[in-house]
């Protein structure tokens, strides 16, 4: 990646960390920073959004229901630029969320997305950190018979399974909940302190921007479906001297998975 790229990079996750910001100011209880920070991956080099890694700064966002620090919201992102490199893209992503506004705690439960997720597990999806001695049984049930792998095997029986280890999925690529989807559930049901009157403001136009972003990349993805449906139910005219985009082959496979 040149220079330059780098440095366009940084600018676009800057931009969604200030965005993260503004969401995140209407319910923090505590200072907080989210930094940018490069960092290497699979796809070359990509940008971290984080809470700032200092000592004198916490690691969560505590959140509280009438005056009682109820909730500790952690964040990690990791960004890079899409297949075409035009437009910022999401690694993964987590969002933690602990009792009592800790950033030590083990989650309550997490919101997770993971771009190159093996294939038989969700894209996007819930761990939640509790315990149910059926979830916990039968989860182990196929463990403890599937011979042919070894390591799930043993694996079972040095520390059975748990329950935050199940995927719940969320939607997959295109339509997984955003960061204002989770804050919005958590001020719900645990009644959060914060000005409803500007939050509702602030959560419908963030659902907005955010839901039109991944319609124009799911449009990117599925140009053909796009097209037929402006053509077919808008009435639109059939463009003339253009030739649609070949569906991509590599993303195909994903595009169909959850």
């Amino acid at each position: 990646m040149s220079s330059a790229d780098e440095k366009l990079l940084e600018a676009k996750a800057d931009e969604l960390a200030w965005t993260l910001t503004d969401a995140l100011e209407y319910f923090a209880d505590n200072d907080f920073v989210l930094e940018t920070v490069i960092a290497q991956s699979a796809r070359g080099d990509s940008i971290v959004i984080q809470f700032a890694q200092k000592e004198d700064l916490p690691k969560v966002v505590k959140l509280k229901s009438r005056g009682w620090p109820v909730l500790g919201l952690g964040m990690k992102i990791n960004c890079t630029w899409d297949s075409q490199g035009k437009h910022l893209a999401v690694e993964k992503s987590s969002i933690r969320v602990m009792p009592y506004g800790s950033d030590t705690e083990a989650p309550l439960f997490r919101v997770e997305y993971v771009k190159d997720q093996d294939s038989h597990r969700p894209s996007s999806h819930i761990h939640v950190h509790a315990h149910r001695d059926e979830f916990t049984h039968l989860m182990g049930f196929a463990s403890k018979f599937d011979v042919e792998r070894t390591k799930k095997v043993r694996n079972y029986f040095r520390r059975g399974t748990r329950l935050s280890e199940l995927h719940f999925p969320t939607g997959g690529h295109r339509f997984r909940p955003c960061l204002e989807d989770v804050l919005e559930m958590l001020r719900v049901e645990f009644k959060l302190d914060v000005d409803n009157s500007k939050w509702q403001q602030h959560l419908r136009t963030a659902r907005e921007n955010w839901r039109r972003t991944q319609l124009a990349a799911a449009v990117r993805d599925c140009p053909d479906e796009a097209l037929r449906v402006l053509v077919d139910e808008y009435g639109m005219p059939e463009p003339i001297g253009w030739t649609l985009p070949e569906f991509d082959t590599a993303w195909q496979k994903k595009f169909a998975r959850s």
